[in-house]
């Protein structure tokens, strides 16, 4: 195959999906001079604020397919679960990166543990089950996490097992009839996130590893650099980079790991888009993720970020978006933390859903961390008094 061809400023960039990603991407797009199409069924899609030509309807319409090819000169992706079968039909006559190679692994936790192992990566014990009748056969001791194959996503599709119990009497599981991965848990020291792009000519740039703590299965906070030893930052980023030229895939990519007590690293999953855990990228470094997915993309040179300041991002999870807008709120954040706030647009409000973030730039992590504890506290005060 041959290299694509750089894309030139001034054309149009095509966007699958229209949330908060595809926004950030779509902002840096347009400050590099190029124009972008976000194609999204919501016809409010957050990205949507910052398309040169939005287009609405399901991902198998064929008339917006049609409408949205003819004026792309290359795609990217937000959301790994977009349909494998539109991005093959796109990479016919358009380029894409990452293409229909990175989201076939992607959206099959099965097929991505699968290839990381038969490449020698470190992964937890694990063991795919065709359906839920099939877990009598798992060969290691509790606790588990049970994660649906395909469509899991934020704490969706997964669940912590401690017993059999908790099986049998789990209506969700015992009715499910997809496949599954069964996971032993991870007596794990922190988890952290690596961001990885990669270019046509395989070289490849990754951002200092981020250390990331969830909250009821959702991501909450990232610390930006880890708190982790330098020889382990490296171990990290080394690993990071070999499963993106082993996936072979250019574009933009986060691989999530667990640092074990023991100071070994197992891969979690990979997603290959930007991540939520490298937003802070935007103000922290001197090339956001964002735009070297344009970069990619658009097969301009890429360039090893530079880091400007530590950083500490909190999501804004569901209504604690309703306490955030509260003015009393955000004066009182604005005026004693040194906190940048994003809000993503997004038109309603689910329990656990990502709505913003709030990001903590400086030269103390201990500092940042304590602002961004303070800044939840003030949330969830409001919260409690709306």
């Amino acid at each position: 195959m041959t290299k694509p061809s750089q894309i030139s400023a001034g054309s149009t960039l095509g966007m699958i999906a229209g949330g908060q990603i595809g926004g950030f991407f779509s902002e840096a797009a347009l400050r590099m001079g190029y124009k972008v199409a976000v194609w999204d069924p919501d016809i409010n899609a957050p990205a949507k604020r910052f398309a040169s030509e939005p287009f609405t309807g399901e991902f198998d319409d064929k008339r917006v397919f049609n409408a949205f090819k003819e004026i792309v000169s290359g795609v990217s992706v937000e959301w790994e679960n977009v349909p494998n079968s539109l991005i093959k039909e796109l990479e016919k006559t358009v380029i894409v990166k990452p293409g229909s190679k990175s989201l076939t692994l992607a959206q099959d936790r099965i097929k991505e543990k699968s290839f990381l192992a038969s490449n020698g990566f470190p992964l937890t014990e694990y063991v795919a089950i065709q359906r839920i009748d099939e877990i009598n056969g798992v060969p290691f001791d509790f606790p588990w996490i049970i994660k649906t194959a395909t469509l899991g996503y934020d704490g969706h599709g997964q669940w912590y097992i401690k017993n059999m119990t908790d099986i049998t009497g789990n209506s969700a599981l015992q009715d499910s009839k997809v496949p599954m991965v069964v996971e032993k848990v991870v007596d794990y020291q922190i988890e952290v996130s690596v961001v990885v792009a990669m270019d046509d000519d395989g070289e490849v740039i990754a951002y200092p590893p981020t250390e990331n703590l969830h909250k009821g299965g959702i991501l909450k906070m990232s610390i930006s650099p880890a708190r982790i030893p330098d020889e382990i930052q490296s171990r990290v980023i080394e690993l990071g980079c070999s499963i993106i030229r082993s996936i072979g895939d250019p574009g933009v990519f986060c691989i999530e790991m667990f640092l074990e007590k023991n100071g070994n690293l197992l891969i979690n999953e990979i997603a290959p888009r930007p991540h939520n855990s490298g937003h802070h990228t935007i103000d922290a470094f001197s090339v956001s993720q964002y735009e070297n997915q344009v970069r990619v993309l658009t097969g301009l040179p890429l360039r090893e970020p530079i880091m400007l300041c530590e950083s500490v991002l909190l999501n804004v999870l569901g209504h604690e978006y309703d306490a955030l807008m509260n003015n009393s709120a955000i004066n009182q954040i604005l005026s004693s933390l040194n906190a940048k706030i994003y809000s993503y647009g997004k038109t309603s409000i689910r329990p656990g859903r990502k709505m913003g973030h709030i990001v903590f730039c400086g030269t103390s992590l201990d500092e940042l961390i304590r602002q961004a504890e303070s800044c939840q506290d003030i949330m969830d005060r409001n919260l409690s008094s709306g």
